[in-house]
């Protein structure tokens, strides 16, 4: 197997600011760890031992969170782009001291290729260049390969779908022989245009045809949507506590949970599993909508985790509890309501059910907390009238809150820094918990969705519903 891998991760992420204002791309969270540590342990699965980093913007927090890889389990090195020299100038400077056939991937894409496959495929073909390719039913977005059995012969851009040679696009994961690099001018070049697209009709590109996971990131809606669907290596094995939102996730949005749901929670504790319920809503609610069914002991994080109780044979003891302040409150209820006004957000309940002080968390639940729940996920299912929401209350709250969607109607404000990162740390911290023990479940693990800073610290499964999560539950060994 092949041992050396070359990752391009020098990208300045334009596309996903502000996101990557403070972050580089290469460190933006994925269902508990950075976008490239997947890569990183997806090739180190299959043999790769030395990982040559090709990094430009924000270079020294890669080089610090990373290290010399040996946490991975690799041997780590560095190459720095000071100016942008694109895909062939990156790939021809981090490359310049091989010998041999290395691999090389783009860094900003999540994808479970079969390296060692590619490898079989690479050594039967004797290519110049193996590339993976995937399919993709909008075909016009793309680059799309024509081939002649296993050889690509040639590249059509952007081709409207009855005119494309085929539905298969490069997938940014490739075998490479440095000899054919040296057709590359030096400085800034394209390694698709100046490498691929000479050598493609002279037979030394070799197809490998990927059916699995791929999910590119490079946008805020391609981000968004790999948050969701991309499935993580998770080693459920070594999962012990399980922590979980609440709404959409363990149960319909302010309902109580499903006896079959507490059914599966009660055994899984029996066996041996320790169960955290984490949540925007209060604790009283909480007790409600799990506890009166979830007879084994088990823990609630309320209103985000500032209020930690727990709960056994139907009695609950607080561990600790963080409120805001009465001026804090205040100050965002004055907020809220300029909002409610504005908008003219009418309430189908009462006032008082459309915007809760929950002592840690002033919640607004639009249309009512306890409206009928088909009406409530009818009226802002993907959450993009919530997000005008909340921009309308930032200059009216400025940098000391945060501003988050939750549920199926809710918009969320805490104090800075008071979301589900810091509750399930706090919760780690306080019951000294590593946080490798923990895999986290929540139907809105994508940015600004309020499930979005835990995939910063665990493995998470992302899920929609309660019945996906119910599946999960039963995979657990």
């Amino acid at each position: 197997m092949i041992e050396t891998a070359i990752i391009l991760a020098g990208g300045l992420g334009t596309r996903l600011r502000p996101l990557t204002n403070d972050t580089p791309k290469p460190l933006l969270p994925m269902k508990g760890k950075p976008i490239i540590q997947h890569t990183i342990e997806q090739l180190r699965k299959h043999g790769v031992k030395n990982i040559i980093l090709s990094i430009g913007y924000q270079a020294d927090k890669i080089k610090d969170y990373f290290g010399d890889g040996s946490k991975l389990g690799v041997n780590i090195s560095y190459v720095v782009e000071d100016t942008p020299l694109g895909t062939g100038g990156a790939v021809k400077m981090a490359a310049q001291e091989l010998n041999g056939p290395f691999i090389l991937t783009w860094g900003d894409e999540l994808k479970d290729i079969d390296y060692t496959a590619l490898h079989k495929s690479f050594l039967r073909n004797a290519p110049q260049v193996a590339m993976v390719l995937t399919e993709r039913e909008d075909v016009e977005n793309f680059g799309v390969a024509k081939l002649e059995e296993e050889k690509i012969v040639s590249f059509v851009e952007k081709p409207k779908r009855e005119d494309a040679p085929s539905n298969l696009i490069n997938a940014g994961a490739f075998i490479i022989e440095p000899d054919c690099l040296k057709m590359l001018p030096e400085g800034k070049s394209s390694l698709e245009k100046d490498c691929f697209e000479n050598l493609a009709p002279l037979g030394e590109i070799s197809a490998y045809h990927h059916i699995g996971q791929w999910y590119p990131t490079d946008t805020m809606e391609k981000y968004k949507h790999a948050k969701i669907n991309f499935k993580a290596n998770i080693d459920l094995s070594k999962k012990k506590i399980i922590l979980a939102d609440v709404d959409e996730t363990i149960c319909e949005t302010c309902q109580q949970i499903s006896d079959k749901m507490a059914g599966k929670i009660n055994s899984l504790i029996e066996k041996g599993y320790q169960f955290v319920f984490i949540s925007g809503t209060k604790k009283e609610d909480l007790l409600k909508m799990i506890s009166s069914k979830v007879e084994q002991p088990h823990h609630i994080l309320a209103t985000t985790g500032t209020n930690c109780s727990f709960v056994k044979e139907g009695n609950h003891e607080v561990i600790y509890n963080q409120s805001l302040t009465g001026e804090e409150k205040s100050e965002i209820l004055s907020a809220m309501n300029k909002l409610i006004e504005h908008f003219e957000i009418e309430s189908m309940t009462t006032r008082e059910d459309q915007l809760q002080d929950r002592e840690s968390q002033i919640t607004l639940s639009a249309i009512g907390r306890n409206a009928p729940i088909e009406l409530k996920k009818q009226y802002d299912p993907d959450g993009e009238r919530r997000q005008v929401w909340a921009e309308f209350l930032h200059p009216c709250l400025g940098e000391k809150y945060d501003i988050k969607i939750g549920g199926t109607t809710s918009l969320d404000i805490t104090k800075k820094g008071l979301d589900k990162e810091w509750g399930i740390k706090q919760f780690a911290n306080h019951h000294n918990i590593n946080l490798s023990e923990i895999v986290f479940f929540g139907d809105k693990i994508y940015p600004g969705g309020n499930d979005f800073a835990a995939s910063k610290i665990v493995d998470c499964i992302s899920v929609r519903n309660p019945e996906d999560t119910l599946k999960e539950l039963n995979k657990l060994p």
